[in-house]
Parts: structure tokens; C-alpha cells; sequence
């Protein structure tokens, strides 16, 4: 498994208030180093202060006088709450499937450890410090995929968990090691857990929240990528771009549409525009040129939205109960069920299909020789050569493989722990729905831009829009010039990894 990348950026602060998806994805992604303010640090001290004089007045308090789940009514004994701890992590760490890759478990790392300086967990200072500790040395602990209903990511922290104590294992690299010793070479002290730790550590939705950080890192630089090349099939078909007129979109009626609408001018000015086809087909162009700021202005609403649901979401105290150190109270609460996530990112894939339908229109009209007066399939001789007529099939077959990923997850939930828990978000599940969305996005958008510079190329002209210019020149140099009938795949693979590596210009 790959591990993070080597440190190339500086060192991210986690104050439990300010924490950024950038800052999640400087972490994950990049191998930032962390820095837990004292004010954090404070925080969670001031919170575990308060949960030992809950436990001084002899209160109860669930998870530590009490079981969990559908076992709260059954009493733990004074003797058995550090053991009980330890078995809390060990009896919840048995999630299944693939193995979470090492940027994902970074990013919940960050999370779970930005979450606890916002107080409110009160965990063992031990704990907290082998956390941070092992972000900064680059150990990973390892985690299997499923098992989160999205009402706390509970078999991924508990498996965190016990790697911070030296159980299991972790990756340091490419290595998969035993974390006791992992935590030794690194000169880290494993945790330490009190009476409460094994709760208040896997009271969270941080795995879910860390991969939701990513995904609005990774939807923006799609996003775009997608309006660049969506510029240049404009030039390519030579349509109209009086429909992206400032007089048609309102930014206080419709945010998005007006905001894809100036990014779509601005990567078209200076275009001057080619004579294209005559009569009443030049009145108004189909609708995947007329009706683009719309429909990628849902997705760009859609995302603005999530990007504020995870925004709060990674400086949120999720625990249950809340411990409210100035009031000396444990508050005993639902905010570990991810609801608010859940449906955001179910939002972002809804309309992320709609763009990639209306992407895949924008192929069959560059193909189509009534719109764009080129040769049938942007064939050089068509009849005894195909052209590029595949690529249509490509394109909706992966705006088909986006479509097929959009049901909404949020509302499917189910029923645990003889009905206590009897509502679930599996927000964890929509979440990685979403990155393989835009895994099959990228495609979709890959075979626009071959198909956009082989129609610019068959008909012998360059962009003439600034913002055009940059992908079309980028864009040239790694695909084939040769329009002759020949396998398009690595056309379409050097277009997904240029979609896949764009930044804005």
C-alpha cells in the first residue's frame, strides 16, 4: 500500500476550530506535520478533569459505570473500567472488506485529533500525544473499510485505537509492521487509556468526515478541469456564447449557474468566433452548450454546500455524551449520526451525474458532422475509417458507471443494537460512493478533451480564448496528433491523468 507522500508542505496547525478540507488533504496527501495548540490541549485536559470529578461524585456516566449500546442498562464495576476501556477498542476493531489507503486514515488521524482539541472528549493526555506523535512520524495504523453505519466510525477508530497502544498493525512506508514496534523505532510512547478512553476515542464519524475532506479537494480541482474542457468544445463546435451572458445569470437567484457562467467567460475571452453551420440550426445551440451553466452550476451549489457541512464537521465535538467542562455535566446526545454529511455528499453525486450525462452529450455533438460541419465521427475518410465514433460509447458508458453510483445512500438506513440504534446515515458508505463517482467523472471528462482537440485538429484551427489556449497547449503535447484509425485508449488515459492533475490557471 502506498504510504503519504514526502513532507512538501508546512506544518498544519489543529486548534479544534479551524481545521480546512486543504489542511485535511495537506495531511493525508502531502505528509504535513500537525501542531496541537496548548489551547486544544487545554481544552481536552479541562474536559478529562471534569469527567474525573463526575466520577468523584459518584455519578453515572455512560461508557465507563455503564455498557454501551444495547448493553447501557447493564453497570460496569469501580475494578473493571480500565480493563473495560481496553475491551471497548478490542471488541468494536472487527471491520472487514479492502484496506483503507494510508491517505484516508491520515486524514481521519487529523480529524480525530482537531475533534478532541475542540474539547469536549476528555481523553487520556497519553492517548492524545501518541496520536499526534504518530501523524508526525508517519505511522498508519491499518484499518479495513467496512463497518461504519455512519453513527461513529467505530471499527476504524477502534483498530486506531488499540495501534496507538501498540496492538495490531500499522504502516510506516511501504512496510506493514507490528505497531509496537512501530511506535518504538519512532521513539513514541504508546497510549494510554483511562476509565473513559475507549468510548470518548471512537465517539466520532472522523473517517467519514477525513475522506469527505478529500473529496471536496478533489471535486474542486474536477470541477475545473471539466470548464476548461468544456471551453474548448465550445470553440471545437464553434456555439454560441451569447448563452453565457452576465444578463442571463443571477447570482442572487441561482449562485452556481452565475459562477460557472463567469468562470466559462473567463476562460473564453478574446475567443473569436468561426463561422459555423447555416440556417435554423444556427439560431440556438443544443442543449449541452445552452444549458452548461446550469447544470454544472447544481454541482458547483452542491459542492459549495458539502464543502460547508465538513468544514463544521471537522471542528464539530460529535461526542456522545458531551462532556461540558465548565458546567461539569456529560450530555448524553445523537450528534455521532452523520446525517448532515450523509446528505450533503448524496447532493454532490446527485448532480455530479447530471454534468456527466450532459459531458457525454457534448461527445456525441462534437461527433456530429450536422453540428460541427466536420467529417461523421471526426474521421479524415470516413466510410473506410471509424474515427474516433468509439468514443461516444465510452463516454456514456462511464456517465452510465455515474449514474449507477448515485443512489441516495442517506436514506437507506438500518436498525442495530436490539433497536436502540435503530436510525443509521451510513454517511462512511456515501462518501466513498463519491470518490468513485469521480474516479468514473474523470473518464467522461477525459474523452470530451480527446474528442475536443481532434475536432480543433481535423479542422486545422487553434483556440483562440485565453483560458483555452493553456489546456489546448498542455493538452497537445500528450496526445497522439495522429488521426488515422488507431486504438484511442492512451488518447483517453494521458487525458484522465492531465483532468486527474489540473490546477486552476
Amino acid at each position: 500500500m502506498p504510504a503519504a507522500a514526502p513532507r512538501a508542505h508546512p506544518p498544519v496547525t489543529l486548534d479544534g476550530s479551524r481545521l480546512t478540507p486543504a489542511g485535511v488533504a495537506a495531511i493525508a496527501r502531502d505528509g504535513a506535520a500537525v501542531r496541537l495548540t496548548p489551547a486544544a490541549r487545554a481544552r481536552n485536559d479541562r474536559a478529562r478533569a471534569a469527567i474525573a470529578s463526575l466520577l468523584a461524585r459518584g455519578e453515572e456516566l455512560y461508557g465507563v459505570t455503564t455498557g454501551v449500546g444495547a448493553l447501557r442498562s447493564l453497570r460496569v464495576g469501580e475494578h473493571d473500567r480500565d480493563a473495560y476501556s481496553l475491551n471497548l477498542l478490542r471488541s468494536h476493531a472487527g471491520g472487514a472488506g479492502s484496506p483503507l489507503t494510508v491517505p484516508v486514515v491520515r486524514a481521519a488521524m487529523a480529524t480525530r485529533a482537531n475533534q478532541i482539541g475542540a474539547g469536549g472528549a476528555g481523553v487520556a493526555s497519553e492517548l492524545l500525544d501518541a496520536l499526534v506523535g504518530a501523524l508526525n512520524a508517519g505511522l498508519t495504523p491499518f484499518t479495513r473499510e467496512l463497518g461504519s453505519l455512519g453513527t461513529g466510525d467505530l471499527t476504524n477508530l477502534a483498530e486506531v485505537g488499540l495501534a496507538l497502544l501498540g496492538e495490531g498493525r500499522l504502516w510506516r512506508g511501504d512496510d506493514l509492521i507490528d505497531a509496537a514496534a512501530g511506535l518504538a523505532d519512532a521513539g513514541l510512547e504508546p497510549g494510554r487509556l483511562g476509565p473513559r478512553d475507549g468510548l470518548a476515542f471512537m465517539s466520532s464519524n472522523a473517517f467519514s468526515i477525513g475522506q469527505a475532506a478529500l473529496l471536496v479537494v478533489d471535486a474542486r480541482r474536477v470541477l475545473d478541469a471539466w470548464l476548461s474542457v468544456a471551453a474548448l468544445s465550445f470553440e471545437a463546435v464553434a456555439a454560441d456564447p451569447i448563452v453565457l451572458d452576465v444578463r442571463l445569470h443571477s447570482p442572487l437567484h441561482r449562485p452556481g449557474q452565475a459562477s460557472v457562467a463567469a468562470r466559462m467567460r473567463e476562460l473564453l475571452d478574446g475567443l473569436q468566433r468561426t463561422a459555423r453551420r447555416p440556417g435554423p440550426l444556427g439560431v440556438q445551440d443544443p442543449y449541452p452548450f445552452r444549458a452548461q451553466p446550469q447544470v454544472d452550476g447544481a454541482v458547483h451549489d452542491a459542492l459549495r454546500a458539502l464543502e460547508e457541512t465538513v468544514s463544521h464537521e471537522l471542528n464539530f465535538s460529535g461526542e456522545n455524551a458531551l462532556i461540558v467542562a465548565s458546567d461539569g455535566v456529560a450530555l448524553p446526545n445523537g450528534n455521532p449520526h452523520a446525517a448532515p454529511l450523509a446528505n450533503a455528499v448524496d447532493a454532490l453525486r446527485t448532480a455530479l451525474a447530471s454534468s456527466a450525462a450532459l459531458i457525454a452529450a457534448r461527445v456525441s455533438a462534437l461527433l456530429d458532422s450536422g453540428l460541427t460541419g466536420l467529417p461523421p465521427f471526426l474521421a479524415r475518410d470516413p466510410g473506410p475509417e471509424s474515427g474516433a465514433l468509439v468514443l461516444e460509447y465510452t463516454a456514456h458508458a462511464a456517465a452510465a458507471e455515474v449514474r449507477s453510483l448515485v443512489t441516495p445512500v442517506a436514506a437507506q438506513s438500518v436498525s442495530v443494537a436490539r433497536g436502540v440504534e435503530s436510525h443509521s446515515s451510513l454517511a462512511p458508505i456515501a462518501v466513498r460512493r463519491a470518490h468513485e463517482t469521480l474516479r468514473a467523472l474523470r473518464v467522461v471528462i477525459a474523452v470530451e478533451l480527446v474528442t475536443a482537440v481532434r475536432a480543433l485538429r481535423l479542422a486545422g484551427r487553434r483556440p483562440t480564448a485565453a483560458g483555452t489556449r493553456r489546456l489546448w497547449d498542455v493538452a497537445c503535447e500528450r496526445l497522439d496528433e495522429d488521426l488515422s484509425d488507431r486504438p484511442l485508449h492512451p488518447d483517453v488515459e494521458a487525458a484522465r491523468a492531465l483532468v486527474e492533475s489540473w490546477t486552476p490557471g
